[in-house]
C-alpha cells in the first residue's frame, strides 16, 4: 500500500477548489450563524448549536474528509460500487441541503430595539456549503474513473 501524497499546488485546479471550500465550510461554521439584539445588546450562535445543521456540518466534512483521503491515500481507501466523488457528492449535497433548509427555516424579525435572524456568518455559510455540494457534484460528473464515476452524460 503506497501513500505517497502528492503536492497540493500539483493537483487539478478542481480538486483545490473542492478542499479549500471544504476547508471554508469549516471554518465557516465557527463565524456568528444567528443572533438576537435587544436594545444594543446582541449575543449569537454558531451553526454548531442546531441540531439539523450540525448533522448536515458532519456530513459536509465528511466529504471534505473523503475528498482528501481519494486525493492523498487513494490505496488506503475500500473498493465501493460507486466511484468515491459520487460518494462525496452525496454528502456534499445531503449536508448542504440540511445547512440551508434550517437556516432559511430559523424565525427572524425586528422591531422595537428587537432583531433577530441569520448573521452575517449564516449567509457566508449558505454560499460555502452551495458551492461544496456543487463542486463535488461536478468532480463525480467528470470522474471517469472506470470505478463507477457517474461520467458524461
Amino acid at each position: 500500500m503506497s501513500l505517497s501524497a502528492p503536492d497540493f499546488r500539483a493537483l487539478p485546479r478542481h480538486d483545490q477548489v473542492a478542499l479549500g471550500v471544504g476547508v471554508l465550510v469549516f471554518l465557516a461554521s465557527f463565524l456568528p450563524w444567528y443572533g438576537v439584539t435587544i436594545l444594543g445588546v446582541s449575543t449569537s450562535y454558531t451553526a454548531w448549536h442546531a441540531g439539523l445543521t450540525a448533522f448536515g456540518l458532519i456530513l459536509l466534512l465528511l466529504a471534505t474528509a473523503t475528498t482528501a483521503a481519494e486525493l492523498f491515500a487513494k490505496d488506503a481507501l475500500p473498493e465501493l460500487p460507486v466511484g468515491n466523488q459520487v460518494v462525496e457528492a452525496g454528502l456534499a449535497g445531503v449536508g448542504a441541503l440540511l445547512v440551508v433548509i434550517k437556516s432559511l427555516d430559523l424565525p427572524s424579525g425586528s422591531g422595537l430595539g428587537v432583531d433577530v435572524g441569520l448573521r452575517w456568518g449564516g449567509w457566508i455559510l449558505i454560499l460555502a456549503t452551495v458551492a461544496q455540494a456543487g463542486i463535488s457534484v461536478l468532480r463525480a460528473v467528470h470522474a471517469n474513473d472506470g470505478a463507477g464515476g457517474v461520467g458524461p452524460v
